[in-house]
Parts: structure tokens; C-alpha cells; sequence
């Protein structure tokens, strides 16, 4: 699958720069896939099989010609959990990052407001994507499990778990990132329940090619290609690495799981944030930990807000949101004054491939040889 979503994505990709016309395309896909049936040797039928998905992500832009994003309007979840949010009247600053961080709403976040967050390499908690995902799955999972002393509750449980992971995605927005987490988390969930294996790398490169089926335009959106890397990243090198750094204490597994994840994802995505932003956050291994415990509680206070609604219930939830959004702001703005903070760089396109180049390299000669022969 992964080979699948690598080929596609290079045809949506070179049809960016050389338009072919559309019989052409169909014609030399129809003859590229007739000759990898036909032939016996199986090398040069795959090579028939690449050459044909490659064909197919050409025309895929052609095929949808869509912007990455459709109307916010047309989203009334989203809206409506963007209004729930404001009815706690909080703080600006709070407010911002609140909506942000628990319905994907993003407008009232200036550069002012970003810039530290960016700075210490955690703007990641800004915008939907797995980590929030997560969350909503972890926290499911445990208000339901006791569903599973009923007869037949662990199907409900998991059902229920499905439906409020999308819930939760079409209220915040259904951004790239938040669909490749919801579609991950669902598999994950599913997986659970018929107690099969789950192939993360598979998984994550069937959410890719479907995401690019239904809109290639997603491949040129910096926040897909920023989820896909970083997940990407920590399937293939943070958790094998974390397994080989276990430890037999629970507490210090925790702590070294999250730094390992934390590290794996800074780096994969250094390059591509330097591409994009022009800086490379130097603190994030260090910030993020705190950062992302924060992240649990906020975005707990918000989902119980968000699903109850109740307006006696504020007088609780108000403060307990606006405390932790001031420990966090506080927290990521005396980080980003560091003198150490991040190094002001832009990588340039060349750059950024080389340094690619090299780590798919790094990852297939010396990495994955060195934890198999550990």
C-alpha cells in the first residue's frame, strides 16, 4: 500500500508541472494496466503496475479540480462547536487557542498570537490532527469500557467510539489532518474489536491514497503533508525505537515514549517547517511534554463543555479552561524568549529534498537493519 500511495502522489505531483492530455492518459493507463496482467515476470509486471499508478495520479487533478478546503458555511457542526466555545466568554487569548485546540476554528489566532507557538516547535496543538484525535479515542474508550460487561456491549462501545471520533472530526473542521487521524483511530478501533493486527503503515498510506482519490489537491496542502510525515515518522522509526528503550517502570516508559515521540516528529518535520515557515524550533523536545498534558486537559474540559453544554456547568468549566490556557500561553511564551528558542532559517526546495533524500536512505541502509540486528 505504501508503494501504491507513493506512486500516486508523484503523478499528482508531475501533473502539477506537465499537463497530458486526458485520452493520452487514459490510453496509456488502459495499455499499462493490460500489460502487468499479461505478463508472467513478475518484476516487470510491478514495473507495469508503477507506471499505471503513476498515469492514474496525473489524472487525478483533472479528474478534481477542487480547493483543499470546501465553504466553512457548509459545515454546521463545526459552527456550532465554535459557537459553544464563545458562549464561555473567555479570555482573548484563551479563547483563540480554545477554539483552535477543540473546534478547529482558527480565525481568531493571529501571527502574534502563532508566533510562540511556532517558535517552540508546538503549534502542532493548534490545529486538529492526531494528538486531539487521540484524545477523543482514549477518552471514549474509557467512559464506555464498561459497556463490555453488558451482553454484546463491546459492539456498542466500539460503535458508539466510531461515531464520536467523526463527530468530533466534522466539528473541528475535517481538515487533512484530522481526516487521516479519524480514519486511523476508526481502524484502530476496529481493529480492537475483532482483535486483528493493525498495520499502521498500511493503514496510514490506504488514508492517504484515499484522501488524494477524493481530493489530490490535499498533496500540496502543508498541514496533510506535515500529518503524514510526522505520523509516518514516528511508525517507522519512534515506536520501534521506544521499544527497544523500554524500561520496567511504568512512569519512566511514559516519559521516555513521549520524548521519543516527540523527537522523532521534530526531526522528520524540521526540514519542511524551514521550507515553510522559515525557522527551526530548537526547544521542542523540551516544551512539548508539558505542552501536550495541558493539551489533555483542555481538550478534555472542552469535549465535556462541547457534548454538555449546560449553562450552570460553566461555572466550573470557565475557569478550569481558563486556567490551563494561561499555564500553556505562559508556559510556550517563556519558552519562545529563550535566546535558544529556534534558529531563523529557510530551507530551499533543493535543500529540503536532499535532506529527505537522505533520511529515506538513513531509515532503509542503516536504521531498520540496526534495530533488527539489536
Amino acid at each position: 500500500m505504501a508503494w501504491v500511495l507513493l506512486f500516486t502522489a508523484a503523478g499528482v505531483a508531475v501533473a502539477r508541472y506537465a499537463t497530458l492530455p486526458a485520452g493520452f492518459l487514459a490510453a496509456a493507463f488502459a495499455a499499462a494496466t493490460l500489460m502487468a496482467f499479461i505478463t508472467y515476470r513478475r518484476r516487470i509486471g510491478n514495473g507495469y503496475i508503477a507506471i499505471a499508478l503513476l498515469l492514474l495520479g496525473m489524472a487525478l487533478p483533472a479528474l478534481r479540480p477542487q480547493p483543499a478546503y470546501g465553504p466553512a458555511g457548509m459545515n454546521r457542526l463545526h459552527e456550532a462547536a465554535s459557537e459553544r466555545i464563545r458562549r464561555l466568554h473567555l479570555p482573548p487569548d484563551a479563547e483563540a487557542v480554545a477554539l483552535a485546540m477543540a473546534a478547529g476554528d482558527q480565525t481568531e489566532l493571529t501571527p502574534e498570537r502563532r508566533a510562540p507557538y511556532a517558535r517552540t516547535g508546538t503549534a502542532h496543538v493548534l490545529a486538529v490532527s492526531g494528538l486531539h484525535v487521540g484524545m477523543v479515542f482514549l477518552y471514549v474508550n474509557l467512559l464506555l469500557g464498561a459497556l463490555a460487561l453488558l451482553h454484546r456491549g463491546h459492539l456498542l462501545r466500539n460503535a458508539a467510539a466510531i461515531a464520536v471520533i467523526w463527530l468530533f472530526a466534522a466539528a473541528a473542521g475535517l481538515s487533512p489532518g484530522t481526516i487521516r487521524a479519524a480514519v486511523m483511530f476508526t481502524a484502530l478501533q476496529l481493529a480492537l474489536a475483532t482483535t486483528s493486527r493493525y498495520a499502521g503503515v498500511n493503514i496510514l498510506s490506504a488514508a492517504a491514497f484515499g484522501m488524494l482519490l477524493w481530493r489530490p489537491s490535499y498533496l500540496f496542502h502543508v498541514g496533510f503533508q506535515l500529518s503524514f510525515l510526522s505520523v509516518a515518522a514516528i511508525l517507522l522509526w519512534g515506536i520501534p525505537l521506544y521499544r527497544r528503550l523500554r524500561t520496567p517502570w511504568r512512569a519512566a516508559n511514559a516519559a521516555v515514549g513521549m520524548l521519543v515521540v516527540g523527537a522523532v516528529a521534530s526531526t522528520a518535520t524540521a526540514p519542511l517547517v524551514s521550507y515553510c515557515f522559515g525557522q527551526i524550533p530548537l526547544v521542542g523536545l523540551a516544551v512539548n511534554p508539558p505542552v501536550i498534558l495541558l493539551t489533555y486537559g483542555v481538550v478534555g474540559v472542552s469535549l465535556l463543555w462541547l457534548a454538555i453544554p449546560w449553562p450552570p456547568l460553566s461555572v466550573v468549566v470557565r475557569p478550569l479552561l481558563e486556567g490551563l490556557l494561561w499555564l500553556q500561553n505562559r508556559l510556550v511564551a517563556e519558552a519562545a524568549a529563550l535566546p535558544c528558542a529556534a534558529i531563523d532559517y529557510r530551507m530551499t526546495a533543493a535543500q529540503t529534498a536532499v535532506v529527505y533524500l537522505f533520511f529515506v536512505i538513513f531509515t532503509l541502509a542503516v536504521y531498520r537493519p540496526w534495530l533488527k540486528n539489536r
